[in-house]
């Protein structure tokens, strides 16, 4: 009878116990792909997986699906920035995944060089602008530019995902998966130059990240099979896709990969650096 009693108590005592507080360390801003990151929750299954689940993201009011960086510029939206680092001050880590919708709004295959210059120049001036205020606000801060991998305008082009598809890739100018892969990356080149320009910014890459982890199943292709940054011809892997009918946004198991590389490059020393500071004392 004791025996049994003291196991109720211990059980109850485990329930009753409050859970470990996590401290938020990183503050994720941006458009759909930074939003589905938050809703999938893949910064915390991360963390969690690698040992870091003490630490936690906020993102509910600064990710925003269809935003634009042009639209990050607005007064309000900086507001919407700016109150989150005043309520969260443990944050050291801005994550920033912006500029896709004006890519997409803007982009199309039958611009010239001259014109795609034109059209990185202002997002990265848009770009620069919001790092410039979230910089301002704190001189412990960092930031990340995490943006892509390469959508799918091949496989979605056709049935149910063409409703919304198949206009978008017309309003491109019927891209080819090479044209418009190549036109991202080098549109990610030339934000990346804002990261090389600021010792408190720093850039990873995602591109070939889905084609890697998943291959193309239909061709037997396996995962792995593909070196990163992976193959300008292809799409990323309908399987990759949200609900293998998007062409532009992940699985949650897309985010949790980018996550995770995200991590392995650089949120693993940065998010490291308390206990790193212990040792060095």
């Amino acid at each position: 009878m004791r025996a049994l009693l003291l196991a109720v108590f211990g059980v109850l005592l485990l329930f009753s116990m409050p859970a470990a507080a996590q401290t938020s360390r990183v503050l994720l801003i941006g458009d759909s792909w930074a939003a589905q990151q938050w809703d999938d929750q893949a910064h915390e299954n991360v963390f969690m997986a690698n040992g870091f689940g003490q630490y936690a993201v906020v993102g509910g009011a600064t990710t925003i699906s269809g935003s634009t960086a042009a639209e990050w510029t607005a007064p309000d939206r900086l507001q919407l920035i700016q109150d989150a680092l005043l309520a969260n001050p443990d944050i050291d880590t801005v994550q920033l995944t912006i500029g896709g919708n004006d890519f997409l709004d803007e982009w199309d295959a039958d611009m010239t060089a001259g014109q795609q210059l034109q059209l990185q120049q202002q997002i990265a001036a848009d770009l620069q602008l919001i790092i410039d205020f979230i910089l301002q606000q704190d001189a412990n801060l960092e930031i990340i530019l995490s943006f892509y991998d390469y959508p799918n305008f091949v496989d979605t082009l056709t049935g149910i995902p063409a409703i919304f598809c198949f206009p978008l890739w017309l309003s491109m100018a019927q891209p080819s998966a090479s044209e418009l892969n190549s036109a991202a990356v080098a549109f990610e080149n030339f934000y990346a130059g804002v990261a090389m320009a600021n010792s408190r910014v720093q850039h990873v890459s995602h591109f070939g990240l889905m084609q890697f982890n998943f291959g193309f199943p239909d061709e037997n292709i396996l995962p792995g099979d593909i070196p990163l940054p992976g193959d300008l011809s292809r799409p990323s892997p309908i399987e990759s896709m949200r609900n293998q009918l998007d062409c532009f946004h992940l699985q949650p198991e897309g985010y949790d990969i980018l996550v995770q590389n995200l991590f392995d490059q650089y949120l693993m020393n940065r998010l490291d650096t308390v206990f790193k500071a212990s040792f060095e004392q």
